[in-house]
Order: C-alpha cells, then structure tokens, then sequence
C-alpha cells in the first residue's frame, strides 16, 4: 500500500503534467491566431497602400518574425505556468488564457495603427500627454461606442477562441516537442540574425516586423535606457574647409554658442527695401517635396505653389528637422536643439534662448500667430508666450460665421485652413506702424484628412490626375488610394492662393517677405527612404526679389532664422547679439547640389536616431550616400561612419547638458529676450 507521501508526490506530478499540456492546447490557438493576424494585415496594408514588394515574400519571412515573437511570448509563460501551476492550477490557467487574449488584441491594435500610418507604434506613444493622445484619437473618429463596444466584442471572442484549444489531441510526448521547437526556434532566428549582412530599407523593415515585438522593445529601450545622461561632448570648432559658417564653438559651458558672423547670403537677390519688411510665414502642415514642386517623383499637386516657385529663392532640397510637427516652430524660428523629447516638452520651464521672434520684438516688429487647431497642443502656447508674441489667433478666436472642420465623431481639430487664413486676415492689424511678422499655420491637410466641400475637391483630384498630370490608366488606381490625401492638399494649395490674392490688396504687400516651407511629409503616402520624411520644398517670395533662381543646396530649417537676420541686419541697424546658439548654418544658394550642413534630424518626440553631415547620412547606425533631389544610397565606409558617429554622439550629449541645465544661452544675453 502506497504512502500518504507517494500519493501527494503522484498527484503533484500528474498536475503538473496536466498543466504543462493544458499551456500547449492553449498555445496552438494562439500561435494559429497570430499567423492568421499577418495574413490580415497583409491584405488590409496592400489593398490600402501602393507598395513594390512581394504579398508572398513578406508573409513568409513576416511569417518568421511573428513567430519568434509568439514564441519567445510562449517560452516566459511557460516558465511562468510551470513555477505557478503547482501551486494555484485553475487560476493560472485563467491567467495564462487572459494574458494570451490581451497580447492578441494588443497585436490587432497595433496592426490597425500600422496600416493607417505604415509606421509601426514605438516610443513616440510616451512623448505625448494622455490628453494629446486622446484628443488624437478623438479626432480621427475611432473613439466611438461602436468600436468600445467592438473591442469588448473582440476580447471575448478571443478568450472564448483560445478555450476551444482543449479539444486539441495532446500528449506529454507532443507538449514535450512543441516545447523543444519553442526554444530552438528562438535560438535558431537569434543565430540568423547575426549573420544576417544586408539590411533592408526602412519600409520594408516595418512592413516584416512584428509589431507587438516593435512596441515592446521599443518601450523597454524607453524605460530602462540610459541615453543622454551622461556628459561627455567635446568642443569642436567648424573650421574645416568649404563649410557654410565657421563656428568658433570655444564656451565650455554653453556647447552651442559661437559667434554671430553669419554671411548675407540672401542680399544680392533683393532690392532695396522701403523700410523694415513685414515677414510672412506660411507653415504647411505634411507638405512634403514627395508630391509638390519638380522632380516631385509622385508628381505635384500643388499647382499654386508651383507656380509661385518660378518667381521665387527655392530649395528643392529642403530638410525639415522633425519627422512630426512638434519640432518645425522651434526649428523654423529658433534653430534650437531638441532635448529630450523635442524643445518646447520642457515647457513651461524653457531654456534662457534666442529667436528670430524674440529678437525681432526686440527690434520695434510685432508679431501674430494663427492656427485653426488649439495652441496648447505639443506646448506650443507656452513658447509663443516666451517670446512674447502680440497676438494669438487659434481655435478659440474665431467669428461665429466660421464653421470648423468636419467631424468623423463631433470633434475636430478645429477650423479649416480657408477659414484659418480669412480670419487671420479679417483681424490682422493693417494700420500699425511698426514692421510685422505673421505666421499661418494650416492643419487641414492631416489625418483623418477631413475638408470641407469634399466632394469638389475629390472630382478635382480626379481631373488633376486625368488632365493636368495625365496619369497612365495603369496608375490610375495607386493615387486613387490616397484621394483624401491629395485632395487635402490640393485644398491647401488653392487655399493660399487664396490667401496671396487677399494679401495683395495690402499697401504692405510691396514691402513683405513670404516664407513657405512644409512641417514634414505625410508619412500616410509610403516613404521612399527614410529621410523622405523630412524632405520638403522651401520658398522665399517676395514683390522685392529682383530674380528667382532654383537653389540645388541642401537647407534645412534650421537655416532660416540665421539666414534671415544676417539679411536683415546687413540691410538694417539692428540690435542683434554678438554671440548666438543657432544649430543650423545659412540657406545654401548653390545651383548645383551639394550639402555642407552638420544636422541632427529627429523622427518623433523619442527617436533621434538620423544625422546628416554633408552629403552622408547616418540612419540607424547605417551609412548612406546622399545625392540630389534627397536620393539615398547605403554606402560601406568605415571612417566616415565613426567620423559622423562622433559628430552625432557630441550633438546628442551637448543637447543634454544645454536645454537641461539652462546652458543654451548666459544670462548676460538676456536682454535680447522680450520682457511683459
């Protein structure tokens, strides 16, 4: 007769047994579920989007990585089950199946957003507040009662899905081989993966990923990272030959500063002005070079603008500094350094800086802002305040004649741009004295991409398309993907010509500066490379201009604000300090490409991982060659990759030391910042 102990010993084993089977029948519904999710999302991003791959390819080798991340999923919860099992045997099967169910729905969320944006979720969720996520999604109309009521449906259906798996056939000796395949598959891709060689380009990398592991590694890099918090920045004076400024960057303490000897690069293509000019800036938002202006390699849809160009300073070869909007108002006006999460998340404790709004104040200009969206988003209300600007114009102040944009869920990001312009022009201060600098922001042309009277302008993207672009029948049906898209251009575009026939009528018209550049390109079109993100036209009109004239130079926005003042203050007597903080250089008027511009380019609030040092781009750690119109080709050069590594590392440490210990400017600069 068998011993109490023996009996306990056999119930405990056979438990055990039981349980570890039991995680398998649970596992093969899930590991069914997840390769049934990449076939779905396949389906849905092919028939949304354009795209010159190969469904097969990228389902298999998807296949792959889906795989490795169930699996590397399964092999934690295993070890999980095995210690907890013993001990609470019902409750952490429930745990398990629970747990399984939300990984899933988290995969199915995740998969919607990337289809949307062909970007995968990372670390940029952290950046922004709960309120500026919500009120995203709000916008986008996905936060209704039908898809509350559609996710609980989904969780249910998937929990009750995972429990059929009992009914699977299952031994000891087949949950033993499943285990065995568990562990050596994840040994297996952690093998390939180092000797893997080629990389492939940055959309194809995202289409393949799993995007559940994406999301993961990314928020673990978050939050465990130690990036940035060191200080280790060397001082290096740009001195070399053939650069656009030579920066004597000597002030251990404020890494940015240098002298303000920047060239009048602009002057020679200006008349003489009557008096100090009004400067105008209209701010696009996702204008990007990909669909706008020549050599628009998805040809242009914004016939205005183009049309403007051929009397105006243009650079095709523009750069914005951001991959999101957060970033263009800090870059356009102060040429300032990121921080952490994009200048103006330190808000409202901003850095001591200076901008070519704060030093213009402080030269008799008075300055308006306007956009049809909240000023508070991305802090932006809190920069405008610190340079003291006169007049804010948002969604807050418009007339009760203005109608706001349409509305997917009875929220909106607020007015369209038509109105956006009109109600900037109906309050614009006409009688002042005193020189003016105004700025117009549109955020139509942004997701969910509403415009008003859409159906004019979607017959007006099919004529484009058929009569003014005469797209191949072939082709027809890859624009027609993204209508709204181009439609909201298109409305943008006929909206500041709208603008520019109003402004005309202005006596100061004679006098003004227009300045139009994008915020970056809309990353709902597929990106060619991955610096096509940041590749936007950038014009300078003015009735002043005594010629126009293509420029081929690479520019970014962080070359405006010096490029500007060093017109104005070779043409004026400004006040203007003597040492300044400006990341960028001066506009490159060269008629022939060349790129001698030294620039961090930051993606999202949490990835700056891009970096472009004349004409070699640094992405990922990856080198690449850098050629007209933003053309990339990867490039194996061991020397110019540390040289840019080093460069980069230098930027990124001195972008901490500076905007987190007020080290940007001293305080005896001071006086060029504009006081209540």
């Amino acid at each position: 007769m068998s011993s109490p102990q023996a009996q306990i010993r056999s119930n405990f084993l056979l438990n055990l047994k039981q349980s570890f089977i039991n995680f398998w029948k649970l596992a093969i519904p899930f590991l069914l579920i997840f390769i049934l999710l990449r076939l779905v999302e396949v389906f849905v991003v092919f028939n949304l989007h354009s795209l010159a791959y190969s469904k097969t390819q990228i389902t298999l080798i998807g296949w792959v990585y889906d795989l490795e991340w169930a699996f590397y999923t399964l092999g934690f919860l295993l070890i999980l089950n095995t210690i907890l099992s013993s001990i609470y045997p019902v409750a952490t099967r429930v745990l398990i199946k629970i747990t399984l169910t939300l990984l899933i729905v988290l995969q199915g969320g995740l998969l919607f957003y990337f289809t949307k944006m062909l970007l995968p979720l990372g670390t940029d969720l952290y950046a922004y507040s709960l309120n500026d996520i919500f009120l995203t999604i709000k916008a986008s109309g996905e936060l209704n009662l039908i898809n509350v009521f559609g996710i609980v449906f989904i969780l249910v259906l998937v929990y009750i899905v995972l429990g059929l798996g009992k009914w699977v056939p299952m031994g000891l000796n087949s949950a033993m081989v499943l285990t065995v395949i568990c562990y050596a598959y994840l040994l297996g891709t952690d093998l390939m993966k180092n000797v893997q060689k080629e990389r492939p380009s940055e959309l194809e990398s995202n289409l393949l990923a799993n995007k559940s592991s994406y999301f993961y590694d990314q928020s673990y890099n978050y939050f465990t990272s130690n990036d940035y918090m060191y200080f280790d920045f060397f001082l290096a004076s740009n001195t070399s030959e053939g650069v656009l400024v030579s920066k004597d960057l000597t002030e251990t303490e404020y890494p940015f500063l240098h002298s303000n000897n920047y060239p009048d690069v602009l002057g020679p293509y200006f008349d003489e002005f009557d008096s100090l000019p009004d400067i105008v800036f209209v701010i696009v938002e996702g204008l990007g070079k990909a669909y706008s202006g020549e050599d628009a390699y998805l040809e242009s849809f914004t016939p205005f603008l183009d049309s403007l160009s051929d009397h105006s300073l243009y650079w095709k070869n523009g750069l914005s500094t951001t991959g999101r909007t957060f970033g263009v108002l800090t870059g356009i006006f102060g040429s300032l350094p990121f921080a952490q999460k994009g200048f103006m998340d330190q808000a409202p404790n901003l850095p001591l800086h200076h901008t070519l709004l704060s030093l213009l104040k402080t030269n008799g200009y008075y300055v308006n802002y306007h956009i049809g969206a909240d000023k508070n988003f991305d802090n932006v209300n809190f920069f405008l305040q610190y340079q003291q600007v006169d007049r804010i114009l948002d969604m807050t102040s418009f007339d009760p004649d203005f109608e706001e944009t349409p509305s997917k869920s009875g929220f909106s990001w607020g007015y369209p741009d038509k109105a956006m312009f009109e109600n900037g022009m109906r309050k614009l201060p006409v009688s002042q004295n005193q020189p003016q600098i105004s700025i117009f922001q549109t955020q139509t042309s942004h997701d969910p991409f509403l415009i008003p009277d859409e159906e004019k302008y979607f017959a007006m993207f099919e004529d484009y398309i058929k009569n003014e672009l005469k797209i191949s029948p072939s082709k027809v049906a890859e624009y027609t993907k993204y209508k709204n898209m181009y439609s909201s251009i298109l409305y943008v575009d006929e909206a500041i010509k709208e603008f520019f026939e109003d402004y005309q009528k202005l006596s100061k018209y004679q006098n003004t500066i227009f300045i139009i550049t994008g915020d970056h390109r809309l990353p709902e079109i597929p990106l060619a490379t991955t610096i096509d993100r940041f590749h936007v036209p950038i014009m300078i009109f003015s009735p002043r201009l005594n010629t126009s004239k293509r420029m081929h130079g690479v520019t970014s926005h962080f070359e405006i604000t010096p490029t500007l003042l060093s017109l104005l203050g070779n043409r004026f007597d400004l006040d203007l300090p003597s040492k300044v903080a400006w990341k960028g250089y001066v506009m490159d008027t060269s008629s022939v490409f060349q790129s001698k511009i030294s620039n961090p380019l930051m993606r999202n609030k949490n990835q700056l991982v891009d970096y472009i040092s004349g004409e070699y781009v640094l992405v990922d750690n990856q080198l690449y060659r850098l050629f007209d119109n933003m053309g990339l080709e990867p490039v194996t050069d061991v020397s110019m990759k540390e040289k840019l590594q080093s460069e980069f590392e230098t930027y990124k440490n001195s972008n901490r030391f500076a905007t987190g210990n007020n080290r940007i400017i001293p305080d005896s600069l001071a006086v060029y910042i504009p006081k209540n």
